[in-house]
């Protein structure tokens, strides 16, 4: 049964391979219950990325297992509840709501990606820089981990210390055919506590490293590591606008929402009626002193 569950896996890529590209794979049924079909690309695109056979196989089978439950469960309630008004309106009103929902996200989204500029960013962080303290020590620079046996070693070891076109496109090329790890960071913060995971060294004062030094090389038995800072900010320093700006993007986009969505909603109904799509109709209502038309309009 395994076996045959992973040769499933594998079978809508054989059919393709043999039918070829421009023919449509048939649908592989999996299991059936009563007139409710599983079929296999429905497992696919459920089975989550980087599992081993192992895993795959405890996937598909927990997977089926469950969806053979779920779909046992629906049909008994869907025998025994019938054609219940009240589910009926419930599902629709979900539904309304989760489509809502959606359309109103994604003109939020294209609204406020627009909306929100790098000048009000800069200002909210010029207001707000005491809220936005860093935690830990950050660099940017760039940091190589060479076999000790790579040939031209001596030469990498003077070029990344030069931060100049021409050393970087000579570590660049080195790197790509020598380097075990190569990760170039002079645009982007970089936490030193994640590059010295990497690097067999104990840097006991951090901020005083950072305030002496530009470079830190080591070697062990089998590689060398080369680290070049650029710049750096240290914990308890204001972290830079440019390290939390999709951080403040995200502040001001949900500062905006309610305001937003609530003009959204009045710009549809103004346009709605201007276009006459909405009409309100008189509702004949009798109370105890007299008979009179109502009319339904919320303006």
């Amino acid at each position: 049964m395994k076996h045959l569950l992973w040769l499933l896996l594998l079978m809508p890529a054989w059919l393709q391979t043999c039918l070829g590209k421009e023919t449509e794979s048939p649908r592989v049924a999996v299991v059936r219950v009563s007139d409710a079909t599983l079929y296999l690309d429905e497992i696919q695109n459920a089975l989550p990325t980087g599992l081993n056979s192992v895993d795959s196989i405890r996937f598909v089978n927990s997977y089926t297992e469950n969806w053979v439950k779920e779909t046992l469960l629906y049909q008994a309630a869907s025998k025994n509840l019938g054609q219940s008004p009240e589910i009926n309106r419930m599902v629709e009103n979900y539904r309304r709501s989760l489509i809502i929902y959606q359309y109103q996200q994604q003109a939020l989204n294209e609204k406020m990606e627009s909306e929100v500029t790098e000048a009000d960013m800069a200002e909210y962080y010029e207001k707000n820089a005491n809220r936005f303290i860093s935690n830990k020590n950050l660099i940017k620079g760039l940091f190589i981990k060479v076999p000790l046996s790579a040939p031209g070693l001596d030469k990498l070891k003077i070029w990344y210390k030069k931060n100049d076109t021409e050393s970087l496109d000579n570590i660049e090329k080195y790197s790509y055919q020598n380097a075990s790890i190569y990760e170039y960071f002079h645009e982007t913060w970089t936490s030193l506590d994640d590059v010295m995971d990497q690097i067999p060294a104990n840097i006991a004062d951090q901020e005083k490293f950072l305030r002496n030094n530009k470079f830190l090389e080591v070697e062990d038995g089998n590689y060398c590591y080369l680290l070049y800072i650029s710049d750096y900010i240290t914990t308890g320093s204001p972290q830079p606008l440019d390290y939390v700006s999709a951080q403040i993007r995200n502040i001001l986009v949900n500062s905006r929402k309610t305001e937003f969505i609530h003009q959204f909603e009045n710009d549809m109904l103004e346009q709605a009626k201007r276009k006459g799509a909405i009409k309100y109709f008189s509702i004949p209502v009798v109370d105890t002193a007299s008979a009179q038309d109502l009319t339904i309009d919320p303006q």
